[in-house]
């Protein structure tokens, strides 16, 4: 596939986001996080997304320009107000607060009310370990998630993410991870590339197991990672995103398709000198076992060498989807992408 470095991704983004009508600080900080999923290997999240959030701006049921505010801050918590805009700007808002009070509290949680999609959960935990924080970070979603033989979504595939700082060299350990079997984001690229998916991945309108992209998207359902469990993992951050925060859950949560917000987030930070003095050294002596023991794979290691491969190389960007980006921002009226050079 035709490749693109970062900083010309995050121009690209950064400029189309602006002509949607977002200002340019939070056009800056939506790009970057984009971006970042592209590096990692997740463009289910990344400027694939540039096409749906257009139309959604466009169709106003999703604001670019919102007015996001604290609500409240109490002891040891905050509440965030995303005034019906995307949730990039408001969760990296809520992480600085929860970061701010665990200093002072040793932990604390920050909830985001009325907000709207926000990419990969796993920056925002990661963003916390990075400041020497462990982070939890929960979201809910439209429904679209149902167990083999119901035709009718149920539950969003509600994402979690921790992350735990590690002793340097090391990168933050990073769990990221959707309660359905994958991201309805790489079913989106599927069909916008012309590509079957797996098995196992999604189901048809009649609540069966499918393989095709479009029909998939079509039915809107997404087979639940680990049958009821992951349903009942769904479940629970639904209450603890959505109900908690003070924002539409259940049937009523719409990530992309409620202009007053149709999602909430709920932001954890604890300080690792919490209970135990030698949290790195606890954390290494547990990794070093597993890897003694066989274990090779770490979570965040495939997004890790993701990052490292396309820092170098370039983010592959397929050519069906160039044009469709690059039709996008003529129409928005501005550059498009630079080249299509491999």
């Amino acid at each position: 596939m035709p490749r693109h470095g970062e900083a010309e991704l995050r121009a690209f983004a950064g400029r189309v986001l602006e002509a949607m009508g977002m200002p340019p600080r939070d056009a800056e900080l939506t790009a970057r996080c984009l971006v970042a999923a592209d590096l990692r290997g997740m463009p289910g999240h990344g400027v694939l997304r540039l096409i749906q959030y257009a139309d959604t701006i466009a169709a106003g049921e999703v604001r670019a320009a919102p007015e996001v505010r604290v609500l409240r801050r109490q002891g040891a918590s905050a509440l965030v107000d995303a005034g019906g805009g995307y949730g990039y700007v408001p969760t990296m808002l809520a992480c600085d607060i929860a970061a701010e009070l665990a200093a002072e509290h040793g932990m604390a949680v920050a909830g985001v009310r009325d907000s709207h999609h926000f990419g990969m959960a796993g920056l925002y935990a990661e963003a916390l370990a990075r400041r020497g924080l462990a982070g939890i970070v929960l979201t809910n979603a439209q429904p679209i998630m149902a167990p083999e033989g119901i035709g009718t979504p149920l539950l969003g595939n509600n994402p979690l993410a921790i992350a735990v700082p590690r002793a340097a060299p090391y990168a933050p350990l990073v769990l990221d991870m959707a309660m359905s079997q994958t991201a309805l984001g790489r079913i989106r690229l599927a069909a916008a590339e012309g590509r079957d998916i797996p098995p196992g991945w999604a189901l048809d309108e009649e609540g069966r197991p499918t393989t095709d992209a479009e029909r998939a998207l079509a039915a809107g359902l997404l087979a639940p990672t680990g049958g009821h469990k992951g349903l009942a993992l769904a479940l629970m951050i639904d209450v603890l995103a959505g109900v908690l925060t003070g924002s539409p859950a259940g049937a009523r949560a719409d990530a992309h398709g409620h202009a007053a917000g149709g999602v909430g987030h709920l932001v954890i930070a604890l300080r690792t000198d919490l209970f135990a003095d030698r949290f790195d050294e606890g954390v290494e002596e547990l990794l070093g076992g597993l890897a003694a023991q066989g274990l090779e794979t770490l979570p965040g290691d495939p997004e890790l060498r993701a990052q490292e491969r396309y820092a170098r190389e370039g983010v592959p960007i397929s050519a069906g989807l160039a044009a469709q980006l690059d039709a996008l921002a003529i129409r928005l009226g501005t550059l498009p992408l630079a080249d299509h050079r491999s």
